[in-house]
């Protein structure tokens, strides 16, 4: 008889008490038990439910909190307690943060996504937006012409870029969008204060936008798409990332 494989012979990896807690409320997210801005049950009562100690669902909750899962309600009464976030936003950007310092992915690889993720959204967008829509996109070029800062022009092109994708009517694009601008916001600045003319660059991006707004309204989603291309190349450019050259 041969011998037999001794890693067929090991047992499944048993999950700690707070994986259990953890594990729990990712199955009750997967069955639609609990959804976006639902408040988690009180810690004594869930820890009886599961049969694990107050200790263990305090730990997962705090890890669940780390990561944007969930957010807690300080004080009593009834607002109190842990709850579901409704956005999940910055968690993603956290974790995309994290991820980029430990090598995971590259800032490319970051670029190159957002890049495939907008000319989707413009495309997508240029078939259904309305007026009220294009209405908000045109205001935010307008602010962006009157922006004292690199910081307050970075803000409002996020909400640009965000708001397409949300037009889009994708929210996992939009959720992604809003992440990546999030986890790339640090190196956006740092880069935009290092030009040599911000104020020219703030002038050219702002009108690349409106170029943008405008093949939207006309609902050429394949115009959108390569303005939007152009635009992000060409930003990318300016700042010095030579794989976009």
């Amino acid at each position: 008889m041969s011998a037999s494989n001794p890693s067929a012979a090991k047992p499944p990896a048993r999950l700690r008490t707070h994986e259990q807690v953890v594990a729990e409320i990712e199955s009750r997210l997967n069955s639609g038990a609990l959804k976006a801005g639902d408040r988690l049950p009180p810690e004594r009562q869930f820890a009886e439910t599961l049969g694990v100690s107050r200790g263990a669902v305090r730990e997962a909750l705090r890890i669940l909190e780390a990561i944007g899962v969930v957010e807690a309600g300080p004080g009593s009464g009834p607002n109190s307690g842990s709850r579901i976030v409704t956005d999940s936003t910055v968690g993603m950007g956290m974790l995309l943060r994290m991820h980029l310092q430990l090598a995971s992915f590259t800032e490319t690889d970051l670029l190159e996504t957002r890049l495939m993720l907008e000319r989707l959204a413009c495309r997508k967008a240029a078939g259904v937006a309305t007026g009220a829509q294009i209405y908000h996109l045109r205001r935010l070029v307008d602010e962006m012409r009157s922006a004292p800062g690199t910081a307050e022009h970075h803000q409002l092109d996020t909400a640009f870029h965000v708001g397409i994708a949300q037009i889009s009517g994708n929210g996992l694009a939009a959720a992604l969008m809003a992440a990546l601008r999030d986890a790339l916001h640090n190196a956006m600045i740092a880069g935009f204060e290092r030009l040599d003319d911000p104020v020219c660059t703030m002038a050219t991006l702002t009108d690349e936008h409106e170029l943008i707004v405008d093949a939207i309204a006309a609902g050429d989603g394949g115009a959108a798409a390569d303005h939007v291309a152009r635009h992000i190349l060409g930003f990318y450019r300016v700042l010095g990332f030579s794989e976009f050259s």
